[in-house]
């Protein structure tokens, strides 16, 4: 991936779509005002066989209706050309707001098309189905009216995008296809039909590698937001310093969400990947970079997600196809579980890709997995595209009970008798551990160690001593987590949290006991596929010697 350096950031942020006042877009009637399926439309390719019926699963199942349901005749392929984007998508999409008054459109606006500027509109999010192209192929001969104004050359001279992210600006009616445009979005924590930018939408894509994981993302969309999305977060590192330049910020981000995540959090500071061994159980939530194709756990055949998981691995082509289960990221993680996940299709430079600390709050306070991806993303009209449901709200029902932990509702002890162990010390965990951010650190330490022991529960007692060493308070997490240890008696639970413990150790300056840890390991787990974790730790701490030199050559 190329970077650019963070001046080029705030230049481009001053080109192309200045923020014109734009009146607030009305909602469809509903029963629920800000149910997000009030403002969806759902696309589909008749040319695909097995499209209609799955938009009408998705609208169904959303309770879109279905008139909101929109068939275009496209190529049945992922990449088209421009002009193949702007005479079957563009154009047939823009006669029927039209013509079903989905927007309004501005006869005075003092903008380059005064008839086109869309005042009001009625959708805030576009649903594209299986069978839509992905990607625009970059364009080499001319193209009327584009005019990329005063961007990096590596910016205007690329007019290549994502089908998505085009049809973000739909309602821009902009005939500059070359660099990006400023997201004003970006960075907001309000719900994209209480904003001002009726020419945006959030556009999100239900798509993967068949008809089925297609269908089984819907529905884990569906269920799942009725209970919550629980489990553990992972978040792969690479333990990069901020004299790495400007690769820095994409470590930074991760660093940052880990710290903000209310689930059990599992931070990785190595260059190297999760390995393929690694014992990653009920992941929820898994953000990393920086490798070019699958590997880890997610590419073992025995390996799946928690259901409704999402999963972001953040790499310049993790998205180049979606729809071939062994190539790049997005389609790998969806074929393994995934419910979600977010992608670049082309290049497109760190700046302009989620940025996670901003992704990561705003799902956990509620708003939509597409709301959320779009806040987090500072350029539209450019290589993003948001894979899954866009309405989804993975953490609604964590956003609940955080606000009634907040107000002295919640009794961890005695309120999630009916979920099943696992489920209720998650919660437990999350409802006490979220009160950190307006209650002292150690107070609440103190809580969760209750806890821990009130449920005799090594995932709290993991889930503390991750927090404490995320803090810094390398000898208390050591504690806790050798106690973690001894409370599990799943194998992989414990193989978990040992190599947290070695990690912890060496933190600590003690790399001898990290060794001693992971021979032990080793010897106590030949066969578990985590041994591969513990032999590289091995490796790590105690190198093998270097062979001597053979021959004569260069001896006096």
């Amino acid at each position: 991936m190329k970077f650019f350096a963070a001046f080029v950031f705030c230049l481009v942020l001053c080109v192309r779509l200045g923020a014109e006042e734009l009146r607030l877009s009305q909602p469809t009637p509903g029963k629920d005002p800000n149910n997000p399926a009030n403002f969806a439309v759902v696309v589909y390719n008749a040319n695909d066989p097995l499209a209609e019926k799955l938009a009408q699963y998705y609208a169904e199942r959303r309770n879109i209706p279905f008139d909101r349901v929109v068939a275009l005749r496209c190529a049945l392929v992922e990449e088209i050309n421009r002009d193949e984007f702007d005479r079957d998508i563009v154009e047939p999409l823009r006669k029927v707001f039209d013509e079903r008054h989905w927007w309004e459109r501005s006869k005075d606006h003092p903008g380059a098309n005064p008839s086109s500027i869309v005042m009001s509109t009625r959708v805030r999010f576009l649903v594209l189905m299986r069978g839509i192209p992905l990607k625009i192929a970059h364009r080499t001969v001319p193209y009327e009216g584009d005019n990329p104004g005063n961007q990096p050359d590596a910016l205007k001279n690329t007019n290549a995008a994502s089908v998505d992210s085009e049809l973000a600006v739909l309602g821009a009616f902009t005939r500059t296809i070359s660099g990006v445009i400023v997201n004003p979005y970006f960075r907001s924590f309000a719900r994209i039909h209480e904003t001002n930018y009726p020419w945006l939408m959030v556009v999100g894509r239900l798509d993967g590698p068949s008809d089925a994981v297609v269908r089984r993302m819907i529905d884990d969309a569906v269920e799942v937001e009725k209970t919550g999305l629980w489990g553990r977060a992972y978040f792969d590192a690479r333990g990069l310093a901020p004299e790495s330049g400007a690769l820095y910020q994409g470590d930074a981000w991760l660093v940052a969400a880990s710290k903000e995540s209310n689930l059990p959090a599992v931070l990785d500071l190595r260059e190297a990947l999760f390995e393929h061994g690694y014992p990653m159980n009920e992941c929820a939530l898994y953000l990393g970079w920086y490798a070019p194709g699958v590997n880890g756990p997610f590419s073992r055949p025995d390996w799946r997600f928690q259901r409704g998981a999402l999963a972001i691995h953040l790499h310049s082509f993790s998205a180049s196809t979606i729809r071939e289960a062994g190539n790049g990221w997005v389609a790998p993680l969806l074929a393994a579980g995934a419910a979600a996940s977010c992608g670049n299709v082309y290049e497109p430079y760190l700046n302009f890709t989620v940025h996670f600390d901003v992704m990561l709050p705003r799902l956990q306070a509620g708003f939509t997995f597409g709301e959320s991806a779009y806040m987090a993303t500072p350029a539209v009209s450019w290589m993003g595209t948001v894979v899954g449901d866009p309405l989804y709200r993975p953490f609604k029902a964590m956003q609940e009970l955080c606000t009634r932990a907040e107000l002295s509702l919640v009794r961890p002890e005695t309120d999630f008798a009916s979920d099943s162990p696992n489920e209720a010390e998650t919660k437990a965990f999350v409802a006490t551990w979220h009160l950190r951010r307006s209650k002292p650190v150690n107070a609440i330490e103190l809580e969760v160690s209750k806890l821990a022991r009130k449920f005799k529960s090594g995932r709290i007692y993991e889930g503390l001593g991750l927090a404490q060493l995320a803090g810094g308070d390398v000898s208390t997490a050591i504690r806790t987590l050798e106690t973690a240890r001894d409370s599990y008696a799943s194998p992989d639970d414990v193989q978990r949290v040992i190599l947290h413990l070695a990690r912890a150790q060496i933190r600590a300056g003690r790399k001898p006991q990290a060794l001693v840890l992971a021979r032990q390991a080793i010897t106590k787990f030949p066969t578990s596929p985590a041994v591969e974790c513990f032999r590289a730790l091995e490796r790590e701490l105690e190198p093998p010697p270097t062979p001597a030199p053979t021959g004569t050559a260069g001896a006096r």
